[in-house]
């Protein structure tokens, strides 16, 4: 083989690898534009309008779910590193290590007066003591530290789809005309500020990150429904918050619920 047929089969190799990630993944010029809150309104199919080549409108659904995986995964990446270590310098599970932190939960008021924190707490720390049955401490620490990074984008994902369709009911009863391919595809940018959340361990600077990153990725979230739904501001803020305010009211009800019911258990 010629060094010539080498650098062709290289260059083949790397247009591959673009072609690649330029499926899944908006180009980057994109991504910008949607974090500094740059979407147009997605026009009439009666009416095309020429449109940028760095316009987030040009990306896929395909594309913006590939770009939540990747977001997903490198927001998890420090704490997945930070999880291993924590858990192998005590030698055991992830989960475990972590259900140990639950010693301290005499600061707890809810807890305190339902009478139970100190059960929880001799729970926790009887359980954080436990060593793994089959694996080394480190490894076990690993696995079980390593399906939780795997889970961010899972749980992203899901709420990616869950919580978009509670947006768009919303927006479609206010008059949206949107289409779910082209909700779902602006909507997927506003994970792009959530990998500040990945810092969200390290004391002081993780409430920040996260308020910066919540702050943000709302922002992105309210202009991108709004460029989808051809709503306005207003509407367009009331349709991303009502499925939350709706969702925090049914888990106050909930456990409120659930909270009596554990009260009147311990009365009997």
């Amino acid at each position: 083989m010629t060094r010539n047929n080498l650098i062709a089969e290289d260059g083949e190799e790397t247009l591959r690898r673009r072609s690649w990630l330029k499926a899944w993944l908006p180009a980057r010029s994109r991504m910008l534009n949607a974090l500094q809150l740059r979407f147009e309104p997605v026009p009439d199919a009666d009416q095309p309008v020429a449109l940028p080549e760095e316009s987030v409108l040009h990306a896929s659904m395909r594309q913006g779910m590939g770009l939540i995986i990747a977001a997903a995964l490198i927001a998890g990446a420090l704490p997945f590193f930070y999880t291993w270590y924590t858990a192998a310098r005590l030698g055991t599970a992830a989960p475990i290590a972590q259900l140990g932190q639950w010693a301290d939960l005499g600061n707890v008021p809810g807890l305190q007066v339902l009478g139970v924190d100190k059960v929880l707490a001799e729970t926790a720390a009887t359980a954080a003591g436990l060593k793994p049955a089959f694996f080394p401490g480190w490894l076990a620490a690993g696995i079980t530290a390593l399906g939780q990074w795997i889970n961010w984008p899972l749980r992203w994902l899901g709420i990616w789809i869950v919580y978009g369709l509670g947006v768009l009911v919303i927006a479609k009863l206010l008059g949206a005309t949107t289409t779910l391919q082209q909700f779902y595809t602006l909507s997927s940018f506003a994970f792009l500020p959530l990998i500040l959340t990945g810092l969200g361990f390290i004391p002081c600077v993780g409430i920040v990150a996260n308020i910066v990153a919540l702050l943000w990725a709302l922002a992105v979230y309210v202009v991108a429904v709004r460029a989808a739904t051809k709503l306005s501001t207003g509407l367009a803020v009331l349709a991303t918050l009502l499925p939350a305010a709706m969702a925090a009211l049914l888990s106050m009800v909930l456990a409120f619920s659930v909270a009596s019911a554990i009260v009147s258990a311990f009365v009997r």
